[in-house]
């Protein structure tokens, strides 16, 4: 099997780094749909600004998959169509 390479400063994978790049697209674009702000936004899905913003701006380290689930469930889509 072939050893995928990491961003040493992020320690991901490509594809990792891609995955959270569509997240965060398609997050955007719900909080802007839903004429909402980022305060708003962290605010309904009970978590920190701060958290939220990483989320948006595809800087986590990681997204744990019930957060997902969360944001899936606020904004009434499915998980499947924040990955594309």
């Amino acid at each position: 099997m072939r050893q995928m390479k990491r961003n040493i400063k992020t320690r991901r994978t490509p594809e990792e780094d891609r995955l959270l790049q569509i997240i965060a697209k398609n997050l955007k674009k719900l909080r802007i749909e839903n004429n909402l702000t980022q305060e708003k936004a962290a605010d309904a899905l009970k978590m920190h600004l701060v958290s939220y913003q990483k989320y948006e701006s595809q800087r986590p380290y990681h997204m744990k998959v019930f957060t997902l689930y969360k944001i899936a469930q606020y904004f009434d889509v499915t998980v499947d169509s924040l990955l594309k």
